[in-house]
Parts: C-alpha cells; sequence; structure tokens
C-alpha cells in the first residue's frame, strides 16, 4: 500500500464523515437466523447484504451477507463467490432491508478467494471483495468491524446477523435479523460433524436448538465482543440442538486476511 492510496482513503473518510459448480451440501445448507429479532443496521454497521443477478437483465437479489474490512474490502464466505462472475456481483451497505434501493450500492471489481478453499468440506471458506468505488464511512450505518486477535473461548456469547431464512427451508427475512449464540467447545464440535471439523472452523449454538443462522446468512458475521471472529458457513439443517452453526474460524485465518488485505487494497485494514 502506498502512503498516496492511505492518504485517498483518509481523505475519503474526512470528507464523508456526515450524519458454479459447487453446492454446498445441505446449510449443509447456506446460512437465515432462526430463532432471533429484529436489529438496527446501527447496531451492525459493518453488515452488508451480498446481492448477486443470474441473467442479464435481472434484478440483483441477497445471496450471502458480509463484513467491511475498510472502505474498499469486503469480506464473506468463499462458496457465495467461487464460479460467480464478479460482473454479477453487488454490494449493499447501510440499511436493515433485505430488497429495495435503499442503502449504498458498490460493484465488485475483484474476488480473492482462500488458496486452501475446498468445496469438498467446505473448508477454509473465505473470500475477500474489492469493490469499485470505496465506501463513505460514517459510523452510525456504514463503519468497519475489527478481527479478534485470538480464538474465543468455549461458552462465549456471540451474535450472528443476517437476513437468511428464519426457519430451515423457510422465508428471508426482510429485515436484518439478531441471534445471541455461545461458542461451542472444539470437541463437541467434532462430536458433532466428526473429522470434517478443521481448525479453520468454529462451532457455534444453543445446546436446545432453535437458534442458528440459515439459508442465505452465509458470509456474515458471528461477532464476540463486537469483533468478528467467525464467518457464517455452513451446518446440517438450521438450529437443529445435535448440530450447531459451523463458521470459518477468523483467527486461524487472520494473517491471510491481514496480507491479502495488505496487497489487494488501496485502503488500510480497519
Amino acid at each position: 500500500m502506498t502512503f498516496g492510496s492511505l492518504t485517498f482513503c483518509t481523505l475519503l473518510f474526512i470528507s464523508y464523515a456526515a450524519p458454479g459448480n459447487f453446492s454446498p451440501p445441505p446449510r449443509l445448507i447456506e446460512g437465515r437466523i432462526v430463532g432471533g429479532n429484529e436489529v438496527s443496521i446501527v447496531r451492525h454497521p459493518h453488515q452488508i447484504s451480498l446481492r448477486r443477478r443470474t441473467c442479464t437483465e435481472c434484478a440483483y437479489l441477497h445471496d450471502c451477507g458480509g463484513s467491511i474490512l475498510n472502505e474498499d474490502t469486503i469480506l464473506t464466505a468463499a462458496h457465495c463467490v467461487v464460479n460467480r462472475r464478479v460482473s454479477n456481483l453487488m454490494v449493499i451497505a447501510g440499511t436493515n432491508n433485505r430488497a429495495g434501493s435503499d442503502g449504498t450500492v458498490a460493484l465488485v471489481s475483484k474476488v480473492v478467494t482462500h488458496e486452501l478453499y475446498n468445496a469438498s468440506i467446505t473448508d477454509y471458506d473465505v473470500a475477500l471483495l474489492l469493490l469499485t468505488t470505496p465506501l463513505k464511512f460514517d459510523h452510525l450505518f456504514i463503519a468497519p468491524v475489527a478481527l479478534v486477535a485470538a480464538a474465543p473461548t468455549a461458552g462465549a456469547k456471540a451474535k450472528v446477523t443476517g437476513w437468511g431464512t428464519v426457519s430451515e427451508g423457510g422465508v428471508l427475512a426482510s429485515r436484518l435479523q439478531v441471534v445471541n449464540v455461545f461458542v461451542q467447545d472444539q470437541e463437541q464440535c467434532i462430536g458433532a460433524y466428526g473429522a470434517r471439523i478443521t481448525d479453520a472452523m468454529l462451532c457455534a449454538g444453543v445446546v436446545e436448538g432453535g437458534k442458528d443462522a440459515c439459508q442465505k446468512d452465509s458470509g456474515g458475521p458471528l461477532l464476540v465482543e463486537d469483533q468478528l471472529a467467525g464467518i457464517t458457513s455452513w451446518a446440517i439443517g438450521c438450529a437443529r440442538p445435535e448440530y450447531p452453526g459451523v463458521y470459518v474460524n477468523v483467527s486461524h485465518v487472520r494473517e491471510w486476511i491481514v496480507s491479502n488485505v495488505a496487497a489487494n487494497s488501496m485502503c488500510k485494514l480497519k
């Protein structure tokens, strides 16, 4: 990153600081929020809707979630973008709504997927989206999220947000949702899913079930103490007591995120 690039991003912030081929196994459903509540984007201004169009004249429709890292970089799940045309991807920031024309629109110029991404087990399910036009932070509706420095401990309280389905196989939420879950011990996670679980994954849920991410929540944030600890990735079904949600372990891929933001972004990581 050059001094000039960083200056551009800083000035941008100051100026506007006013009021494919692979289908994930059955989420092994792609991660909507089940058992949650409606929440304002003001509480989660890092949350974006990743929208996609499937034909030339089609509208862009919500497909996945994502988190703002800096003015021109979004973090999401690799399975949301592999085998997708970059020209068919659009990011919407700063809105509570899954559909409609409100919010800030940004097209995607480049996708960077983790080199170790393994579609067969959804491992290293992480990707960066570089935007054609930097976002304008107002720190109310649009703001970056910080990455955790270390993996959260088992039992840590966590929050998941998104516009995904409100029940397994159900309808998408029209307004942003949040649900409270707990980070699980890695042995519990392996007990549920076996050898499919790797160090690049972590599990979160509640023992009794009923609270989880679900379809179309994929790529969105798992927050612990308001820092990004996970990326919604996969599970068997949604909110089943025996199958917690599986997330990318952000602490495990943090170095990859930081180095690839430095190599590809015009802006400083927040």
